[in-house]
């Protein structure tokens, strides 16, 4: 696995820029959302942000009085991150979920919102989550789409390279000049990781299942077109759990059950 590293260091000041401003990145970053803010604690409490970037959601998690840890391994994100001056209810751990030290049983929320994938082992580190997370409390993450993956690559006419992600489940993701590795994930695959880590109530949902169904051009042109008609559309589809495997992303969240002392 090459790591994602060097790519976010890369593309730092890019994310800075408006990265999810982008109408289909905008989407499914405000359908992830939807999803997420319903597993928030109802008080004030501790959300841990695996993979948090620039502080993607930090506003939005730090606004009804959350405190929040970020885990962020990449040096150019964590400088962007630090000038926004969060303030005492938010710290940043530097360095790699895998080894990121959180106090067992803290966590109201894990998150790990499209960074998981990156890890050499994802059912280890959701294993890890799910440690962190106190009796009642969640982890949700969020992954690029195997089965989508494999699709649009179809779509798009790369066939042998379609072919090469279905025999290795591995995708590769370019940004300018660097590349970086991820796991390709499932439905099924995320449901049994969440399972062994001892989690219930899981939740499994596609986002932009509009992508997958008519092709990620027409769906961006349809995005641009009509935003909030494409979103209603994407808020119903995201209710049959069959569809999930064929959003672009898959989102999933399970609970750490109550323990009877």
């Amino acid at each position: 696995m090459r790591s994602a590293i060097p790519l976010y260091d890369a593309i730092a000041q890019e994310y800075a820029d408006g990265f999810f401003d982008v109408p289909h990145r905008r989407a499914y970053d405000l359908l992830a959302w939807e999803f997420v803010s319903g597993l928030l604690p109802s008080r004030p409490g501790l959300i841990v942000d695996a993979g948090c970037g620039i502080g993607r959601w930090a506003d939005r998690l730090l606004a009804p009085g959350h405190r929040l840890i970020g885990i962020e391994p990449a040096t150019e994100m964590i400088k962007v991150l630090r000038r926004k001056n969060y303030g005492s209810e938010f710290t940043i751990i530097a360095e790699e979920m895998e080894t990121a030290s959180i106090e067992p049983e803290s966590a109201d929320l894990v998150l790990a919102m499209g960074s998981v994938q990156y890890t050499r082992d994802p059912a280890a580190a959701i294993q890890r989550f799910a440690s962190w997370t106190k009796d009642g409390g969640a982890v949700c993450v969020l992954v690029d789409s195997f089965v989508a993956m494999v699709l649009e690559l179809l779509h798009c006419g790369k066939r042998t390279e379609a072919l090469e992600r279905l025999g290795t489940r591995r995708g590769v993701w370019r940004q300018s000049d660097k590349e970086a590795d991820l796991h390709l994930l499932d439905r099924r695959t995320l449901e049994s990781c969440f399972a062994a880590a001892g989690l219930t109530d899981v939740r499994c949902k596609g986002l932009l299942v509009t992508s997958c169904a008519w092709g990620l051009a027409k769906c961006k042109e349809a995005i641009e077109t009509d935003e909030a008609g494409v979103l209603d559309l994407e808020r119903q589809l995201s209710e049959y759990d069959t569809l999930a495997d064929v959003g672009k992303h898959i989102i999933v969240s399970g609970r750490r059950s109550k323990v009877r002392r």
